[in-house]
């Protein structure tokens, strides 16, 4: 019989144990101004995961307390961390956030416990607090290193301007791999806005070259025709022109990658078929346009090896309403190169229209001779 209400005291017991104490579920958690102990804090966790909400304010507030130490703060940081394992509570995140943007330099893994917590949001406002956390931790790394070097000047060395050199080069370092960081993100952006930061990277040869050939690596990693787009229009920008020509000049001459130059490439085609597509229509809506003031540039455009046979053709025809018979002097003499014969019947059609002397008829039959004479040369 004893044994019986031994049995039944025991499970009475372990069932009271085994429900959360509703008077503190139902109670907020006073702040102490006093520093906590692990245990304590450990109690409030305890508290939390029973259901009392009031606990998780008092673990934010006492890791958020500069007067707390250390090892607490860090301790609540972990104890945050696990409440928020899938990055869903917003009191955390704004806390972490805030705390991150007016975090001390000294706190280094404290600093790197919130930044870890922060990232499984995955939320674009909580990036602003990062790039906050960036910057207040750089102006930081500047104020410690301007006391650090303030007392050298102070204290002395005994070869100074060797210490200065050593510093220079720690700063220069640490400057090449916040470079190569940032490269790097850059380069995984799905976003066209990086493609002119990752050109001044490479195009910067005071950055280490090592870096500035990475540049060039993401940039080659683009999707080629988004990249080509941006190249075509960067050179048909009077503005961007020069930029993107320096480009050229300067990181391509240094550093060698097939799959830029290919871009390049078609991108220069491609600007270059725009180009010569828009002078087309530019001329066709001239056709009627008799200004003399346009009439060298439809001299350059038929007598420049260079432009498109059709373009050039289109030209010469163009010339015929300025019904001026001296263009045939600029004309004329592009028969004399064999590659241009093409080009014959064009020009003595425009000649026969401007009523052209027979002097002229006579020079271009001499040219077409000297083209054929020349053509029989480099045959033999």
């Amino acid at each position: 019989m004893k044994k019986i209400i031994l049995i039944i005291i025991a499970i009475s017991l372990s069932c009271i144990w085994a429900k959360p104490n509703k008077r503190l579920l139902g109670k907020t958690v006073a702040i102490k101004q006093d520093p906590y102990s692990s245990e304590e804090i450990y109690k409030i966790k305890e508290l939390y995961d029973a259901g009392n909400h009031s606990a998780l304010d008092a673990l934010i507030k006492i890791y958020q307390d500069k007067e707390q130490t250390y090892s607490i703060r860090i301790l609540c940081l972990d104890m945050l961390a696990k409440i928020e394992e899938n990055g869903t509570n917003p009191l955390i995140k704004d806390a972490i956030q805030s705390t991150l943007e007016n975090t001390d330099f000294i706190e280094l893994e404290y600093l790197k416990k919130s930044i870890t917590i922060l990232q499984n949001y995955k939320d674009p406002e909580a990036t602003k607090s990062l790039v906050a956390g960036l910057a207040n931790s750089e102006n930081k790394i500047m104020d410690l290193r301007e006391t650090i070097i303030r007392s050298i000047e102070t204290n002395g060395t005994n070869d100074e301007i060797l210490t200065l050199i050593d510093l220079y080069e720690v700063s220069m370092s640490n400057h090449a791999r916040m470079n190569e960081l940032l490269t790097f993100t850059l380069g995984n952006m799905d976003d066209d806005r990086s493609i002119p930061l990752l050109m001044d990277i490479a195009n910067n040869q005071n950055i280490n070259i090592r870096i500035r050939n990475t540049a060039v690596e993401l940039l080659s990693r683009k999707n080629a025709p988004e990249l080509v787009d941006y190249f075509v229009e960067m050179l048909g920008d009077p503005e961007t022109n020069e930029e993107m020509l320096g480009f050229i000049n300067n990181a391509m001459g240094d550093i060698q990658n097939d799959r830029l130059t290919i871009a390049l490439l078609e991108s220069f085609q491609t600007g270059k078929n725009r180009y010569y597509a828009n002078l087309h229509s530019v001329m066709s809506a001239l056709s009627d346009y008799n200004n003399p003031q346009i009439k060298p540039a439809f001299i350059e455009i038929a007598t420049t090896d260079g432009f498109p046979r059709l373009l050039r053709i289109k030209a010469i025809q163009g010339l015929v309403k300025f019904g001026d018979s001296s263009v045939l002097d600029f004309i004329v003499p592009i028969l004399e190169n064999p590659d241009n014969y093409d080009y014959y019947l064009d020009i003595l059609s425009l000649a026969k229209q401007l009523n052209a002397s027979e002097n002229y008829m006579n020079l271009i039959r001499q040219a077409a001779h000297t083209a054929m004479s020349n053509t029989q040369g480099i045959n033999n």
